[in-house]
């Protein structure tokens, strides 16, 4: 089938007004808070085998056995210590909650989790509730 050179045109301009109206979609989506109710976490639990900052001064927890990492969103700009979280937090057992968020940018779910709440030994350490 062969197209003249004017509906080749219009055909284009409609391709690229669908991309253009999918990328503001994705970006408008993406860019929506997170719901960091208690009823929108998750919970998890295990033993942490790693503290680091990570992102822009997050306190990233990394846990035994468990390929997702947790993060308190700029907690080294709320509190925390990076020499003191690494001493007070790894080899203990820790309860995290997380927000259960989705994105386009990682459609199938992502490996870092935004922590709501965490808790070592029943004494919260964190909290968004």
């Amino acid at each position: 089938m062969r197209y003249d050179t004017n509906t080749k045109t219009k055909i284009m301009k409609k391709v690229i007004y669908i991309i253009i109206a999918i990328i503001i979609g994705c970006v408008i989506i993406a860019s929506t808070a997170i719901d960091t109710s208690m009823e929108n976490s998750v919970k998890v639990s295990g033993k942490v085998k790693l503290v680091y900052e990570g992102g822009v001064k997050d306190v990233v927890f990394v846990l035994e056995n468990n390929k997702a990492v947790y993060y308190i969103n700029r907690g080294f700009e709320n509190g925390f210590n990076l020499a003191k979280a690494k001493k007070d937090f790894e080899g203990k057992k820790i309860k995290l909650f997380y927000a259960k968020s989705w994105t386009p940018l990682a459609p199938f779910g992502r490996r870092c989790k935004h922590i709501t709440h965490a808790a070592v030994n029943d004494s919260v350490i964190f909290s968004e509730w």
